[in-house]
């Protein structure tokens, strides 16, 4: 069994989840009268500095939040962003992130076309997982409505045996995925390019590979040393089996 997180591993959303993120206090029918493209085109370089940062950081569409305050642009440890996002209201960052999905469900709805084109696949994506037909699973922080979309648009839909979606807890997904194949966790393999993700799930047993095309910082490299934690590089995808 072949388990997959999406965004960082499978496809590159960059600039639409930038978008979602700065308009998530707005209203998204409003925002979304404009295409997607003109909206990440009109967005603020300081901005973009600031999601940039953030996103390496981020396991969930709440932690992508942080970017709208302008405190975020002095992260540049794990640990500070951490600090910062629970100093933070409690529920600012529930709020913007329910503004952001709906943005993200109106912008799917009336451009499609262009909202799926700002769904990149990696290199090497296409090839694991038809390699691996309906032996792949998705599990992610995106919502599973999208990821079936985007999965469709490429052609991959017919890949992926399901998809759990909005998912903070990894580590109970992946045990619950392969128990409802009658397998043990060391029947799976597992990627993921947040190293948390990596390392909760890494301690069920299953193979676990932390992707290193994804999003990290230094201090991750440092931790995944530390912590012995096995990396998987684009090209290895080529022989990669689960």
């Amino acid at each position: 069994m072949l388990i997959l997180d999406f965004d960082g591993v499978v496809c590159d959303a960059f600039e639409e989840c930038a978008v979602v993120t700065r308009h998530a206090g707005a209203d998204p029918r409003a925002t979304a009268a404009a295409p997607p493209a003109e909206l990440a085109a009109a967005l603020p370089p300081a901005f973009l500095d600031r999601f940039r940062t953030v996103r390496k950081h981020s396991r969930l569409l709440e932690h992508f939040m942080v970017a709208n305050d302008p405190r975020s642009e002095s992260v540049r440890t794990q640990a500070e962003f951490d600090a910062l996002y629970a100093a933070l209201p409690a529920d600012r960052c529930t709020r913007q992130a329910a503004g952001a999905a709906a943005l993200r469900a109106e912008l799917r709805r009336r451009h499609r076309g262009q909202w799926l084109a700002m769904h990149r696949l990696y290199p090497g994506i296409r090839t694991l997982m038809e390699r691996h037909e309906r032996r792949t699973s998705i599990v992610t922080a995106k919502d599973e409505a999208s990821v079936w979309e985007i999965l469709a648009h490429h052609g991959l839909d017919r890949t992926v045996a399901s998809v759990v979606g909005e998912c903070a807890d990894k580590r109970t997904a992946v045990l619950e995925l392969v128990e409802g194949d009658g397998l043990r966790p060391e029947h799976a393999t597992f990627v993921d390019d947040n190293l948390r993700n990596a390392l909760q799930v890494r301690d069920t047993g299953a193979r676990t590979l932390w992707a290193y095309w994804g999003y990290h910082t230094d201090d991750h490299v440092r931790t995944a040393l530390q912590r012995r934690m096995r990396r998987v590089y684009l090209p290895e995808l080529a022989r990669l089996t689960a």
